[in-house]
């Protein structure tokens, strides 16, 4: 057995690149006691639900802002990976519920990244500064990034107005996926429908993660990481009483979450820094940024790539009979 593998079978809640891991506010468990896989799903939903609304209303205090929008965005990833799962037929009644509530946290979610992307850019210059060793370098690159990616914007993304006011529509779509929550739960839950959405989204994971690493297409790999995700949140309310390749999948699924999250943000900030480049362009400091910046990319994308091959490895068919052991024995 894999040394990996030993990982995976020991331990499914441990988290690697705290900035970009799948971590739902919520875990409902143990699973199998009594309970059925529909009751386990909807009670994650309602819990993930409530974290958003209570997050959110924290975003009121300024000084609590950054954190309340990434608890916000962590629990709207699992309302929509969860209300996707319980949606029922699209003949029932309520499916229009399920939909709605999928409609209302993406759009809230859509309000909050800005505000979430300039923190993500502030935590990658902060990564990069300590990735040197001097004490003044590191403040140095500190400083000349800040000044020149944060601070020059200053007066749109830290305007309060501006600010408030994207958390106010965010916190009525919030609302409004709440009502539709309430009435999506009228519906029965088919466990062989979300048995497929499963199955489903694990072959499309696999298939848009080969294409994009044989063609290094970007695109098609935030589309592997989103659809990672989805597995991640969907499988995270069962626990760990769950089968070692159930397990598995998840695990793998966070690490790839993870490791592509990072790629990315390293890439941004890359885009980013052209506007460094034409400011300071030719000057030492710039050069040495530049290194780090080429250093970490590298040593991201070893890690995404590990990652990916993981998850690759993961056995389809397998994977098809443990998931119906989970969801419909």
């Amino acid at each position: 057995m894999r040394e990996e593998d030993r990982t995976d079978m020991k331990s499914t809640t441990h988290v690697v690149e705290p900035a970009h891991a799948v971590e739902p506010a919520h875990v409902v468990e143990p699973a199998h006691a009594g309970r059925l896989p529909g009751e386990i799903l909807r009670a994650a939903l309602r819990a993930a639900g409530n974290d958003a609304l209570v997050a959110i209303s924290r975003a009121e205090d300024a000084t609590r802002r950054r954190e309340a929008v990434r608890a916000t965005r962590r629990a709207l990833k699992d309302v929509r990976a969860l209300s996707a799962l319980c949606r029922p037929d699209g003949r029932h009644v309520h499916a229009s519920s399920a939909d709605g509530a999928i409609e209302f946290a993406a759009k809230a979610n859509q309000l909050l990244g800005p505000l979430r992307d300039r923190d993500a850019l502030v935590r990658s210059i902060q990564r990069l500064a300590d990735r040197f060793a001097d004490g003044e370098p590191r403040r140095v690159v500190r400083t000349v990034l800040l000044a020149t990616l944060i601070f020059a914007e200053s007066d749109r993304a830290e305007d309060d107005v501006w600010a408030q006011g994207s958390l106010t529509r965010a916190h009525r779509a919030l609302r409004s996926m709440r009502e539709a929550m309430r009435n999506a739960e009228e519906a029965p839950f088919v466990a062989r429908q979300a048995l497929d959405r499963l199955l489903e989204t694990h072959r499309h994971a696999a298939a848009t993660l080969r294409d994009a690493l044989a063609a290094n297409d970007l695109v098609r790999l935030h589309d592997s990481r989103k659809l990672a995700s989805f597995l991640a949140l969907a499988l995270q309310p069962f626990g760990d009483t769950v089968p070692s390749e159930v397990a598995r999948l998840r695990t793998r699924s966070k690490r790839l979450v993870s490791a592509l999250g990072e790629d990315r943000d390293w890439a941004l900030l890359d885009v980013e820094m052209a506007r460094v480049r034409s400011q300071l362009g030719g000057s030492a400091l710039v050069a040495s940024i530049d290194d780090a910046l080429r250093l970490a990319r590298l040593e991201a994308s070893a890690r995404m790539e590990d990652a990916a091959r993981a998850f690759l490895r993961l056995r389809r068919r397998r994977i098809e009979r443990v998931l119906e052991e989970l969801l419909l024995d």
